[in-house]
């Protein structure tokens, strides 16, 4: 045809932009769209905005004078040149301050300009819990905190498209996105090999909480990784500060024998917190005498007292979970001495009895044991708006009901703020029967629960705006995934309260006419 004698003796011609031929006196005019600009390492890379030290929100963090000890040991390890372990393990039982740990450690580190990157996993929050999102996440932050590394990344996507997909390797990933644009980056700004060996170990990733990662497998490949690298001919071009409970997934991979020339262990329970946990007390209940003055005008001081005091150093053991959490069920109270004296008079000793005591003060409606155990099972944390919207509760019922938790929930100032569990422990805690007794969360069977909730908020959604709104999204695409959950265990028995209204409601759905 004419149009296509136009393009005869082209080699391999390509027509873009939605680009219309038009012969004009012989001439080839080409119309059509510009094409789109190229897309930016935040756009290739897609890093989790709420995983880094700056993250929003609850952040726990060592008080001043507290855990000198131990950060002074971390900072040696930082800061000695002669020490070969590139790979730093903090280790220690749930609510011993790892997290709190790792977040001052970047902190002091990012404000010397030596911090490369950090990510703080934590279960049940979206991407925060799954590895597929760390190294691009510290990719991304390297780029910010060592701009001239910023070209490597965006190589390494050029060339290889497929770079982020689960079928790459760890290993492979980490090389591309985070070891070669910092090497490559340091050569250049250093002379020698000998002082890029010395400018390595004053650089520093954080990757904290590798217990909250879901993806217990991929971890432990993940740690194999590391030891590897650093283990290998060609040291690593920064050190890294990892923090988790000894979980068996996690142990194995670092007790190998040939890890040991490679990894520098702080295990937690070799420190006494005694002194940390005392000046942690004093500073606070200082702090909420203060507050209460009019209602602790007959209180003396000091309070509490010193053998009083000396209980609660007892009771709270090497556990900053239980210290932060008394003094949050403490100043929570209208009467903030009532509350001390209730729980110095308990046999509250360690974390579970103290979560015990907590919950024995909340409502126990059949609304409260919906709210907390959708929290619970959520994956990711929810606002108070999407809550209420989901569970047919107005925000106010939502907030009334954890109001008698607050000490061990954080309750946002804001109702479209996710509400956060303050320790992770709770979660734990409460999805085990034998801990948490008569304060036992089902998993499966409020997953059915929730499923219900799901199915019921699209029936009455079944137009235009089905589609529309964060809770109608959520509805559409999770029933199934609860209704799955729900029957993951054979044993389950669930009656007929639970079951016709799952069916009458997918009926329901099925005949809706646009389907």
């Amino acid at each position: 045809s004419p149009r296509a004698a136009l393009l005869q003796g082209a080699i391999r011609p390509t027509i873009s932009g939605n680009a219309q031929v038009v012969n004009v006196g012989g001439n080839v005019v080409f119309h059509g769209s510009p094409a789109p600009p190229p897309a930016g390492l935040p756009d290739l890379l897609r890093p989790v905005s709420n995983a880094s030290h700056t993250r929003a929100g609850h952040v726990a963090r060592c008080d001043p004078g507290t855990r000198l000890q131990v950060i002074a040991e971390i900072e040696q390890w930082l800061d000695d040149s002669d020490k070969r372990a590139a790979v730093c393990w903090i280790n220690g039982l749930a609510g011993y301050g790892k997290s709190a740990l790792a977040q001052t450690i970047a902190e002091h580190y990012a404000a010397k300009g030596r911090l490369l990157g950090s990510f703080f996993f934590l279960r049940g929050a979206g991407e925060r819990s799954h590895i597929s999102r760390l190294i691009p996440t510290l990719a991304y932050q390297i780029s910010l905190s060592v701009p001239a590394a910023k070209p490597s990344p965006k190589k390494a996507l050029r060339h290889e498209p497929a770079l982020l997909e689960p079928s790459v390797s760890l290993a492979h990933k980490f090389q591309k996105l985070i070891i070669d644009p910092t090497r490559s980056t340091t050569f250049k700004m250093l002379s020698s090999v000998e002082a890029f060996s010395h400018f390595a170990k004053q650089r520093i990733l954080i990757i904290d909480a590798l217990d909250e990662c879901d993806d217990k497998a991929e971890m432990a490949a993940f740690i194999d990784v590391l030891i590897d690298l650093s283990s290998g001919k060609s040291n690593l071009p920064f050190r890294i500060l990892l923090t988790s409970r000894v979980e068996e997934h996690i142990r194995k991979s670092f007790d190998d024998s040939d890890t040991q020339s490679v990894l520098y262990r702080l295990d937690l329970a070799n420190y006494d917190a005694r002194l940390d946990i005392q000046v942690y007390f004093k500073k606070q209940f200082d702090r909420i005498y203060d507050q209460n003055l009019r209602m602790m005008k007959r209180i003396l001081k000091p309070w509490p007292s010193s053998k009083d005091l000396a209980v609660l150093l007892d009771k709270a053991g090497s556990s900053f979970a239980f210290a932060t959490t008394l003094i949050q069920f403490v100043q929570a109270h209208p009467m903030p001495h009532k509350a001390l004296e209730k729980l110095l008079e308990s046999e509250v000793n360690g974390l579970d009895p103290l979560y015990e005591q907590v919950l024995s003060s909340a409502s126990g409606t059949a609304d409260f044991h919906q709210i907390l155990g959708t929290i619970i099972i959520l994956e990711d944390n929810k606002s108070i708006t999407f809550l209420g919207s989901l569970l047919h509760l107005q925000n106010e019922d939502v907030i009334c009901e954890l109001l008698g938790v607050q000490s061990i929930i954080n309750i946002p100032g804001n109702d479209g703020e996710p509400i956060t569990l303050y320790h992770t422990s709770l979660r734990d805690f409460l999805t085990i029967k034998s801990r948490s007794k008569q304060y036992f969360i089902d998993p499966p069977l409020r997953h059915l629960h929730l499923a219900i909730h799901c199915l019921k908020h699209l029936a009455e959604h079944p137009s235009k705006d089905f589609f529309e709104g964060d809770v109608a999204d959520y509805a559409c695409f999770n029933w199934p995934h609860h209704i799955l959950l729900g029957f993951q265990k054979q044993e389950l028995n669930v009656d007929e309260t639970i079951i016709m209204p799952l069916v009458t409601l997918i009926e329901n759905l099925l005949n809706f006419q646009g389907k």
